[in-house]
């Protein structure tokens, strides 16, 4: 059971949320992230590929083939986010992208939020990790999950709008009769 906040009605809920997990040479991620880290549990953080928030999907794909954005000022991306609501100020695992002819690298992996400088500096585990992959077999894995998921935002109804209630401010007082 996973705590997030549930998109479409705007509220948090508590319940099995279905993602996509990375893996690097078949071990998911989040297992070399608690390995690395000497802690028994798996982090909370999920990646961004869940089917029920499509267009954080394809965000996310687009700034991990360095297509979109990053995610951080410093040009880094988040590999894993909040499962609650993928805000990275909550704490995300991110990496410095390098996509060279052949390879594509995840750099400096590590926790990162967006109000603080990230300090790519060995910590008492050692170096930070780094990954590579082979770029053909990158660029063809997230092409896939990224034509995938711009399936789902065009077969999912955009979110409606927040309704405000007209004339109304929480200070403003109404005039006395």
């Amino acid at each position: 059971m996973t705590r997030t906040v549930d998109l479409s009605e705007r509220r948090p809920s508590q319940r099995d949320t279905a993602f996509e997990d990375w893996t690097v040479d078949g071990v998911p991620l989040r297992r070399l992230v608690a390995d690395r880290w000497g802690v028994p549990d798996l982090p909370s953080e999920l990646t961004r590929l869940w089917p029920e928030a499509p267009r954080a999907a394809v965000a996310g794909l687009r700034a991990l083939l360095g297509e979109g954005g990053p995610d951080f000022d410093d040009g880094r991306v988040a590999l894993l986010v909040c499962s609650v609501d993928q805000d990275i100020n909550c704490r995300a695992l991110a990496a410095s992208l390098v996509i060279e002819e052949d390879t594509v690298q995840w750099g400096d992996v590590g926790w990162q939020v967006d109000f603080e400088a990230f300090v790519p500096a060995p910590d008492e585990y050692g170096p930070l990790p780094t990954y590579a992959f082979d770029r053909r077999q990158y660029e063809g894995l997230l092409g896939g999950l990224l034509h995938r998921y711009q399936a789902l935002v065009e077969a999912t109804p955009a979110m409606p709008p927040l309704r405000r209630r007209r004339g109304w401010v929480p200070w403003a007082r109404r005039p006395q009769p």
